[in-house]
């Protein structure tokens, strides 16, 4: 007599089958998954009250968190979620396979959380003078903006929309950092949670994303 597996059990069980095959690409499958539960998972295992904002591929100003020449290029964080108070921001990374932790990123991230939210939206309002992607930074300002941390002038998205227009560097300009001095801390989601990976980053695994689903 078979066995019935409950089809998400039967999802996890084929993401941690296939990601050990050669062509596979696990993080393009899974990402938006991990995003539906992620922060009622962050909430249930942290404590914190968050709101359901995310934000995915938040930018951090390169030469912040990488020593180096000044730079207006960036590295990304997988994702930011927020506290309600905005007392705390997490920055959370996915990685879908246990060995893909980077000396480098770790380094960044770590320096990243000792400087605080406040400096990482100053270098993101330096990006946003001097990238060509202006709509999509249009739409990361208003992001920020609606979580407290940027001012942006009023009659901002009509000098991005419907195409960009003359005038558009000064209403850059007159975007402020504003908002708390938000804490950050880094999570770590991965297959196993390495309880010996060197760091104090908290580490969620697979099972317990599982877990929460299946509640």
């Amino acid at each position: 007599m078979s066995v019935s597996i409950p089809r998400i059990d039967q999802m996890f069980l084929h993401l941690d089958r296939w990601r050990h095959l050669p062509a596979y690409q696990l993080e393009r499958r899974i990402d938006i998954f991990f995003s539906v539960y992620l922060v009622d998972v962050l909430r249930e295992i942290t404590g914190d009250d968050l709101v359901d904002t995310i934000i995915p591929e938040l930018p951090l100003k390169r030469d912040l968190v990488v020593p180096g020449n000044s730079s207006h290029h960036s590295v990304k964080v997988d994702y930011a979620v927020f506290t309600r108070s905005r007392d705390k921001v997490y920055f959370v990374e996915l990685k879908t396979d246990d060995q893909s932790r980077r000396t480098e990123q770790d380094d960044y991230l770590n320096r990243a959380q000792a400087l605080g939210f406040r400096p990482i939206v100053d270098g993101i309002r330096q990006i946003l003078l001097h990238t060509d992607a202006h709509q999509k930074y249009f739409h990361l300002a208003h992001s920020l903006a609606a979580l407290g941390y940027l001012d942006l002038p009023d009659d901002l998205a009509t000098f991005h929309y419907p195409q960009v227009r003359r005038g558009l560097t000064e209403r850059l300009e007159a975007i402020e950092t504003t908002g708390p001095e938000s804490a950050i801390e880094v999570v770590y989601v991965q297959p196993n949670a390495n309880r010996d990976d060197g760091t104090e980053h908290l580490t969620i695994d697979f099972n317990q994303f599982a877990d929460h689903v299946d509640k």
